[in-house]
């Protein structure tokens, strides 16, 4: 399912928008924090005094708890929601039902939200009535997705994830076929992704941060956190598994930075 949410005003604050697309909740709420001061040597520290909740939000579930007893289903389950507006429930498209979503990226008008058998953007303009603009059909799970001006990064980490974006899989061990890595997508024309490179990752990618090095406005780089085993090195070149003791350089713990010419985003290389 894919909906939007909004949250309660409160003339205090200015809360960031709240977003439900697909079963998965994005959440720009109000952050209670605690203050800090420094204790004189030798004396206790007195305990923290938490911030009072904003007037009008919720903290609490509503008693008896709504959640409790909910019924199951696909489309038709129950519901239950406090501190938020329901604005719209929208169905996935037919290739992504009963497929995990993932991550959420916005640009523009426009959510991107990753699936583990692709990625779906959506036309929020009107929030009450998303738009679906492309649904693109590219298994390798579980494509967390950014976006950085006019491109858009998906995460790919399963063994079945294909260069190609074919559906069949990949059923050998070893096999130069697989993608586990990053997808570079060009969003130019937000209607027709254009797919123009890959970057192949020792672990793959199970999650991605996007970053700017000061100084540099000709590169946007990616910092890369896999979470599976290590990959043969028959299959990519410089991977070990090895554990450290045996080998500095293995991949086991590794985070991989990925450069990317913003120029020519084909020649996105792994530089750390």
């Amino acid at each position: 399912m894919s909906a939007v949410t909004k949250e309660r005003n409160d003339t205090r604050f200015a809360p960031r928008p709240a977003t439900l697309l697909a079963g998965v909740i994005v959440l720009g709420g109000l952050t209670a924090c605690s203050s800090y001061r420094s204790t004189p040597a030798g004396m206790a520290a007195a305990p923290a005094t938490p911030a009072a909740a904003p007037t009008g939000l919720q903290v609490n579930p509503p008693t008896p708890d709504p959640r409790v007893g909910l019924a199951p289903g696909m489309f038709d389950a129950g519901e239950a929601i406090w501190n938020l507006d329901l604005v719209s429930t929208t169905p996935p498209p037919d290739p992504f039902v009963g497929t995990s979503n993932s991550d959420l990226a916005f640009t523009g008008p426009y959510a991107i939200q990753g699936n583990y058998d692709g990625i779906q953007i959506w036309d929020i303009s009107d929030p009450a009535n998303p738009v679906s603009v492309v649904t693109y059909v590219c298994p390798a799970s579980q494509s967390d997705v950014s976006v950085y001006e006019h491109l858009l990064f998906v995460s790919g980490e399963g063994f079945g994830g294909r260069l190609d974006c074919g559906e069949q899989g990949v059923e050998e061990a070893v096999s130069h076929d697989r993608l586990r890595g990053i997808r570079i997508f060009d969003i130019s024309d937000i209607t027709a992704p254009e797919y123009v490179a890959n970057v192949q990752t020792c672990r793959g990618s199970h999650t991605h941060t996007v970053l700017e090095h000061p100084g540099d406005d000709e590169n946007v780089y990616i910092y890369v956190s896999g979470s599976a085993p290590v990959r043969p090195a028959e299959e990519l070149a410089g991977c070990s598994g090895a554990p450290p003791d045996e080998d500095p350089n293995t991949a086991l713990f590794r985070l991989e930075v990925i450069r990317v010419p913003l120029a020519d985003p084909a020649s996105a290389t792994v530089v750390s």
